[in-house]
């Protein structure tokens, strides 16, 4: 622009205002004037928002004569001294540059002014953040503040500062020995440099930037307390909260601890106790033995086993049999001593482990209690007799383990039930029966695979020694037990969940071979086929049975099923639903062992009875003891009244026979007519001439 004046016309010739530079200004507001000065400081040209009356020598004016000595001095731009000018009504920072002619001398200063306080430029915004922050233009040739950012400090201020030559060299020294930089290499860098200081006693984070256009620090200064204070304080602050966070969170953990441990002792207490009875389970009595065990302390266990509770749960139904089990605990837990340890092993049988090891004097204890068990108990509106057989053994006289204990008990309970409501001591020789009835069971599931078990019959005659019918009799004649009797293997079967299959199988043979020999007869003979508790008690046993009369073409009327007294311990209203069925079919019912069991007259006007059976034991007494003629008159006169047929079993003797037949018995078994013969024998008796 200067030279551009220089060609128009002779700037030297008069001082006036020049249209030309005011495009300038309109081009950049921050502008505030230009200006062109002799050497010697005389404004000779000037914008026209100027009155050149009002504007200094630069030469000689006090706040522009350094910076103006220093432009004739230099070939860059200078920045003069920030210092308020009167025509321009404002606060300046003066911006000169020096036109030399070819030969380097100069012959104009050309000046402009950025106005602070415009709004439009970099110095009229609040470049510092807070009362602790400053940022500062300063000039490395001496210091002087050209522009400051800071609260409370406007231009009349930092237009008097200059940093002392002493903070400047400081500033170099830390920035050379924190950031390992030379003073040139930081003026070269395009990067803020940052380090750390001391002012008037207090650390201050610095961060600068040269600007070698101007020859300018640009300096940013931030005092550390109020950051330790506002950083101790949010420290504090967000402690607190850390810890309200870490107490809330430790009185949750807490809590939840608690309840977890609460439900892990609930668990372990459900999984060690029976939900029934509140006594300990099977695995809460093995945890006690395997501790007394470990501790090789000898000890007692005693196995309680309720005697016939299916009956129970059969006739009275589920609610009443747990009520049992429950007033038959709370009555076993009140004989036992405080160290004591009572469990229920599961269903009807109960375990309790003592601390007494004396046999003698455990066995009279477990008697005792078997006496006092056995008395009447009041369960919902029933009054109960409930008995219990105990099996007792010693640790580690009997064995080392729980399960060699718990099957040396359950094998001395086994014993005991033989009596019923007793107590029985482990022996050794019990060993040798349980490996016996374990040999049965497995050869009994082999022939009933093979068919190895087979049928006898014994004949049931009348008054004149006619054959009338056959009752059949289950055998079996194993190949390596050898013959094995009924009562044996048939308790093995009920116990071993044989008895069903069995039942059937012996069922079928024998109306199968029945069948075969009413083919070849012409006398009317009937079967009599004994069905155990557990079969009769089937669901489908009336359509089994029922189905193979049809199979093999035996008529209903010609059978005749053999029941005891026990059976009526179970579900009655099941049993005599299912006695009217078979009778509705057409097939009689006879009761076996009459006498012997817990039959009363009421009962028996309810059952559907066709025939009763004398038992043998009072046969075997008839001819020398009172009472038992007396009870076989009571029978007579019984089966009389009722309509019912009666047949003697187990007859030996002449003298039998007529006493019998004196009282009024006409149907006669037993080994004085005939013992049980397989069928081949039978055909050969009944087809013979002289049958």
């Amino acid at each position: 622009m200067a030279r551009e004046l220089f060609r128009q016309e002779d700037i030297w010739s008069t001082s006036r205002r020049i249209p030309l530079l005011d495009s300038i200004l309109r081009a950049d507001p921050a502008l505030v004037g230009f200006g062109l000065a002799r050497p010697d400081g005389t404004l000779v040209r000037v914008s026209s928002n100027l009155d050149l009356s009002m504007l200094p020598n630069l030469r000689t004016n006090p706040e522009t004569t350094e910076s103006f000595a220093q432009v004739l001095e230099s070939s860059s731009m200078v920045l003069g001294r920030t210092y308020y000018v009167e025509a321009m009504g404002s606060w300046v920072i003066p911006i000169r540059k020096a036109l030399r002619s070819s030969e380097g001398d100069v012959v104009a200063v050309m000046t402009a002014g950025l106005s602070i306080g415009s709004g439009s430029t970099v110095f009229d915004q609040t470049l510092h953040d807070g009362k602790n922050d400053s940022v500062i233009l300063y000039r490395e040739t001496d210091g002087y503040v050209q522009f400051m950012s800071r609260d409370s400090v406007e231009p009349e201020q930092f237009s008097q500062m200059s940093i002392p030559i002493a903070e400047r060299l400081s500033n170099r020294q830390n920035i050379e020995q924190q950031r390992n930089l030379r003073s040139e290499d930081v003026k070269t860098s395009k990067e803020a440099i940052s380090v750390r200081a001391q002012r008037e006693g207090q650390d201050v984070l610095l961060a600068g930037v040269f600007n070698d256009r101007y020859q300018l620090w640009v300096l940013s200064e931030i005092r550390m307390a109020p950051i330790y204070r506002e950083f101790a304080q949010s420290f504090v602050g967000y402690s607190l909260v850390f810890a309200a966070v870490i107490t809330v969170l430790f009185l949750l953990f807490r809590v939840i601890d608690r309840a977890e441990r609460k439900r892990h002792r609930e668990l372990i207490f459900q999984s060690r106790h029976d939900d029934l009875t509140g006594l300990l389970n099977r695995f809460g009595l093995l945890s006690c033995i395997d501790r007394l065990i470990a501790k090789g302390r000898p000890f007692g266990l005693v196995v309680v086993n309720i005697d016939n509770f299916r009956g129970i749960n059969d006739r009275y139904g589920e609610e009443y049999g747990d009520r049992t089990l429950q007033e038959f605990s709370r009555r076993l837990w009140k004989m036992l001593d405080s160290s004591d340890e009572l469990a229920r092993l599961g269903g009807d049988e109960f375990a309790v482990l003592t601390r007494n090891a004396d046999l003698q004097a455990l066995e009279k204890a477990c008697t005792s209690v078997v006496r006092r068990m056995a008395e009447t108990v009041e369960v919902g509106h029933l009054q109960l007799r409930v008995t219990a057989s105990v099996g007792v053994v010693i640790f580690p006289d009997h064995g080392e383990s729980f399960s060699d204990l718990i099957r040396g008990a359950h094998l001395a309970v086994y014993e005991a039930k033989k009596d019923r409501n007793s107590a029985c001591v482990y022996l050794k020789e019990m060993e040798m029966t349980y490996l016996r009835r374990l040999a049965i069971e497995q050869r009994l599931r082999y022939g009933l695979a093979s068919e190895a078990p087979y049928i006898v019959y014994q004949p049931q005659v009348d008054e004149s020694g006619q054959t009338v019918a056959l009752e059949a009799l289950a055998r079996w004649q194993d190949e390596e037990l050898g013959f094995v009797s009924p009562p044996e293997f048939i308790e093995v079967a009920e116990q071993s969940g044989l008895m069903v299959p069995l039942g059937h199988y012996f069922l079928e043979r024998s109306i199968r071979e029945f069948s075969t020999l009413c083919s070849e007869l012409d006398d009317h003979l009937d079967l009599a086929v004994n069905i155990s508790v557990i079969q009769f008690t089937q669901p489908d046993f009336v359509e089994s049975v029922m189905n193979v009369l049809a199979k093999y073409g035996l008529p209903p009327g010609r059978l005749v099923l053999e029941i005891t007294e026990t059976l009526f311990m179970y579900n009655f209203d099941q049993v005599l639903n299912t006695l009217e069925r078979l009778r509705a079919e057409g097939i009689r019912i006879s009761m076996d062992d009459f006498g012997t069991g817990y039959s009363s007259l009421s009962l028996l006007r309810k059952l559907p009875i066709d025939e009763l059976k004398i038992d043998k034991s009072f046969i075997d007494n008839i001819l020398d003891d009172d009472k038992a003629r007396n009870m076989i008159e009571s029978i007579v006169a019984i089966a009389s009244s009722h309509n019912m047929v009666l047949i003697a079993e187990g007859v030996e003797l002449e003298a039998q026979v007529n006493a019998l037949m004196q009282m009024g018995c006409h149907r006669f078994q037993g080994y004085y007519f005939s013992k049980p013969v397989p069928m081949a024998r039978i055909r050969e008796q009944l087809l013979s001439p002289t049958a």
